[in-house]
Formats: C-alpha cells, structure tokens, sequence
C-alpha cells in the first residue's frame, strides 16, 4: 500500500458554535478519485477547505505527506494543493489567459513577471481543457460552464498533486457536467492527480468516483467504493426518504430514484 498522502486524524471544526465536522478520520493515497457526498449542510464543503488548508480554528490533525498542513509554506502549498470553489467571482476584468495565468503565481517571486516556461504551461492546460478558443475574452463574459472550464485550467496550471473541488458541476445543464467530469477524469488517470470533489448527483459520482465518503450531520457515515455505499438502507436513512437503485451494467454506475 502507497504511503498516504492526505490524512485526517480526528478532526473537528466548528462554525461559532455549530459543530459542522465531528471528529473525523480518514486517509487518502496518491492518485485517488474521491466523491463527497451527502445532503446539503452534512459538511462536504468545510471537509474540503480544511483540506486544503482554507480554514483553521479545527481540533485534531490535517496532513499532507505526514506534515501538519499549516507548518506548510503557503507556495508549498499552493504547488501541492489546487483549491477550486463553487462560486468563481471575479471583481476585475481580467482576461481569461490572465485568469489562467494565476495559477503560475506560487512559483513566482513578488515583483517577477510570467515566462516562456509559465506560458507553455497554461497553454496546455487550455488546450486540456478546451478553453484555447476565449483566451483574450473577459472572465465575466463567458457562460458558467466555460468558466468551470478556465477555473480548472488555472488549477493545472498550478501543477498541484491534489485538486479539491466544491460541486464542480453545480448548475450545469448534463453537456457541461460531462465535459467538465471528463477532464478530471482525464487529470486523474494520465496525469495521476488526485481528485477530491464535493457532489450532490449520485448517479455521475457512482460514474467517474471510485471511492466514496458519505457524509451526515458532520461524520462520515460510509466510506468504500461506490457499490458499497450507495446502497438502498443507507441512503434511505441518510436522506431520508424512500428510493430506488437502477444499476447500469454497461458502466457499473447506479442510478438513484426517489421512490413514488
């Protein structure tokens, strides 16, 4: 077994008062594609931000390559960890290139500008991400779908190990939600990225996941392959409410249904 490359050991974190994750444990290994999941308000976005090191004030141990996370240097860690939010507000109006640009600044000093190296970088990842096409356009001019897109660019750009991703597919019609699962797809197995994302469709989590955590009210209720947690008892009680489970033979995903 692979040393591991993130671990949780026992963490808890709290919104003033509002214990929002409890005491949770767990490990991840290099090259994992790992789906987070669970109702609105289980955790899955403070998970994601304690992992990349976004929010401190937590008790227990957050570790990157068995290092506290916040003994990390920032740039360490910005080389290491690409943190991908669900929202993408942009208060300049900054080109898209420039946006995708961004993701060099870690490796740069304050006063320096970017090279041939650091172009080269971000024009692959465009091209990666087929977001060549808008480069000169403005951020706020292209549609949320494209903006997914050059978010992510800018994330490979970053050259990271690890991408975390806050519902990467939210409020995307089923074109964009492909395209966009496609390309971590692609990250994960021939670039060899681990992935971590939250994600609210089971079906597509079951489909491009090959682990899952389940969460509720803060804790991980199962962890495992998608087959093993997505079960009917499990995710009647989690969501509570009556469902039924159609397995796809030709991917091995699970469609879920409510029932009635």
């Amino acid at each position: 077994m692979n040393p591991l490359q993130m671990k949780f050991d026992e963490v808890s974190f709290a919104y003033e008062k509002d214990l929002v994750v409890n005491k949770i444990s767990f490990g991840i290994q290099p090259g994992e594609f790992v789906g987070i999941i669970g109702p609105n308000g289980s955790g899955k976005s403070t998970l994601l931000k304690l992992l990349g090191g976004v929010l401190q004030g937590y008790s227990g141990g957050v570790y990157f390559k068995d290092r506290d996370i916040h003994s990390l240097k920032r740039n360490l860690l910005a080389r290491s960890i690409a943190w991908i939010p669900q929202e993408h507000p942009m208060v300049f109006p900054f080109k898209v290139l420039e946006v995708v640009l961004m993701g060099r600044h870690p490796y740069l000093s304050a006063l320096s500008l970017e090279g041939e190296k650091d172009h080269a970088i971000a024009s692959e990842a465009m091209e990666l991400t087929q977001t060549s096409q808008f480069s000169g356009r403005g951020f706020n001019e292209i549609s949320g779908g494209e903006k997914q897109r050059v978010t992510i660019a800018s994330a490979i750009t970053q050259e990271p190990e690890i991408m975390l991703l806050d519902e990467p597919t939210s409020a995307l019609d089923i074109k964009f939600q492909m395209q966009i699962l496609n390309i971590l797809k692609s990250l994960n197995e021939e670039k060899g990225i681990t992935i971590l994302m939250a994600v609210h469709d089971l079906h597509l989590a079951s489909k491009f996941c090959r682990r899952l955590l389940l969460m509720n009210e803060g804790t991980v209720v199962k962890d495992g392959p998608p087959e093993s947690v997505l079960q009917k008892e499990i995710l009647e009680d989690v969501y509570d409410i009556n469902i039924k489970l159609f397995p796809v033979e030709e991917d091995g995903s699970i469609i879920i249904a409510p029932e009635g």
